[in-house]
């Protein structure tokens, strides 16, 4: 699909920017987020001085600003009222207004979560836990890494690599509740 195909295409999409500047061009992309994930449907190579007034232009045509860390699959938008969190095959976590709602179905109530911590159960399991005021520990968004849990040579510095989105995300669920915020990996 051209970029101006993914533009016009139907449903919500969203702008995500790469960091990375080579030979003085930046790449955008173009995700649509539903339920079902984010999906990648273009990209195309702007010259630095360009982005500004393109990310500008595509925010007029309601396509919001979503951002990655381009080495897990998690796209994250911030909201006016919270943050929305996808991987390629789904919805992991909306936090809006005053409640959370996990992948799971489970709701929190914005006042109850009080601890928000960045966490590695190995190498393979990582993500993001809320504990309650009642004491109670909740994963918020996980995720599970089969490179990691596969390969022998698999080290603790591919691990922060490929976790940076954990604390990125986490920031701003624990600024969305007033809660502490810990990063365990």
């Amino acid at each position: 699909m051209t970029f101006d195909e993914a533009l016009a295409a139907p449903g919500r999409k969203v702008q995500v920017l790469d960091l990375e500047v080579t030979d003085g061009k930046r790449a955008l992309l173009v995700y649509s987020v539903d339920p079902h994930g984010a999906k990648a449907l273009a990209q195309t190579s702007l010259p630095e001085a360009e982005v500004a007034a393109m990310v500008t232009e595509l925010k007029a045509r309601g396509i919001a600003v979503a951002e990655s860390d381009f080495v897990s699959e998690m796209i994250w938008v911030r909201t006016p009222d919270g943050l929305e969190v996808y991987d390629m095959r789904r919805k992991l976590l909306e936090v809006a207004g005053e409640r959370a709602t996990t992948l799971a179905g489970e709701v929190i109530a914005r006042q109850d979560l009080v601890s928000v911590t960045t966490y590695a159960n190995g190498y393979a399991e990582r993500g993001i836990k809320g504990w309650l005021r009642g004491g109670e520990e909740i994963k918020l968004v996980i995720e599970f890494s089969l490179t990691a849990e596969e390969d022998y040579t698999y080290s603790r510095n591919q691990l922060l690599h490929e976790t940076a989105w954990c604390g990125m995300i986490a920031i701003e669920i624990a600024k969305w509740a007033g809660a502490k915020y810990e990063n365990r990996i």
